[in-house]
């Protein structure tokens, strides 16, 4: 008796135990949401959670770097779109027969372009191809432009432009250079300041015949320097619909991805709680057992 005794209570100990540690693992899973508190409890489901968990990462960094590209884009296109003005603006200038202000509103056009020119992002230059610390264009006027003993002294730019990951696996040019976008625009503004400067300027009152003949030849290399901007204008609007799709595509993966972790990680709540209760009642019927088997005695018996 003294044997079956010693084992009832054994038995009742173990159920005890057994329950506590039901009741401890229902009450984590209430409380966190998670099946289990690391990686060990998720058995041959390890590895496909470390995938998805690489693969999600993976997916917000590039959300992150996306957010940043599609901001410079962004500024990236305001400046190109502030020089197409500008340049609209000497075209206009250069139709006018009253030369009287003319150079006046060149200059207005050259410091609008030049401007938009050293536009900054986050304190880089984004003309500047990959010295995003120099100022792409150091003339503050157009005579420092035809003093120049060459143009392209001026321009500061490096020879690579900034590139980004337009897509998660991809990295192309998402920049231009201050000197391809404006090198052929400062001749124009400096061919201008000589010939106002030449025998048959200045430009003052009605323009003479051969002011006319000269400023008609510059409209046309206006014209030019102006459909170049538009080029770059187009690809920088093309780079941004890219980066959207992208966007879009790589969201679509992260909530695809968020979705498949939390089915492998997360519980049902309903069914948790109701597991969580079904350990407090398991775990109040083993504490008794153990405690009546706890206080049986054998005197009884020997008497």
């Amino acid at each position: 008796m003294r044997i079956s005794t010693q084992a009832a209570s054994q038995s009742a100990l173990m159920d005890l135990m057994r329950a506590q540690r039901q009741l401890y693992e229902s009450g984590q899973q209430v409380s966190t949401g998670l099946k289990a508190p690391d990686l060990k409890g998720y058995g041959n489901e390890v590895e496909t959670i470390l995938f998805a968990r690489g693969a999600l990462a993976r997916s917000d960094n590039f959300v992150e770097a996306s957010k940043r590209l599609a901001s410079r884009l962004d500024v990236q296109d305001l400046a190109l779109n502030e020089m197409s003005d500008a340049v609209q603006d000497l075209r206009l200038a250069l139709t006018t027969n009253d030369g009287t202000f003319l150079m006046n509103d060149v200059q207005a056009a050259f410091s609008r372009f030049s401007a938009a020119l050293n536009t900054q992002f986050n304190g880089s230059f984004i003309f500047s191809g990959t010295r995003t610390d120099a100022v792409p264009f150091t003339a503050d006027t157009i005579a420092q432009v035809q003093g120049a003993a060459d143009i392209a002294d001026l321009f500061h730019n490096s020879s690579k432009s900034q590139t980004g990951r337009i897509e998660e696996n991809t990295t192309v040019e998402t920049g231009f250079l201050a000197d391809e976008l404006a090198a052929d625009l400062m001749a124009i503004f400096a061919r201008i300041a000589d010939f106002n400067a030449g025998p048959d300027g200045p430009f003052d009152g009605t323009v003479t015949t051969v002011q006319q003949e000269f400023l008609s030849t510059e409209i046309g290399n206006v014209i030019a320097a102006f459909e170049n901007i538009s080029s770059a204008i187009g690809k920088n609007g093309s780079l941004q619909a890219r980066l959207e799709t992208a966007q879009q595509s790589n969201a679509q993966r992260s909530d695809y991805l968020k979705t498949m972790i939390a089915g492998m990680e997360e519980v049902d709540m309903a069914e948790a709680a109701n597991r969580l209760t079904q350990a407090q009642m398991a775990m109040q019927v083993s504490a008794l057992v153990f405690s009546d088997m706890s206080q049986v005695s054998l005197l009884p018996f020997l008497r």
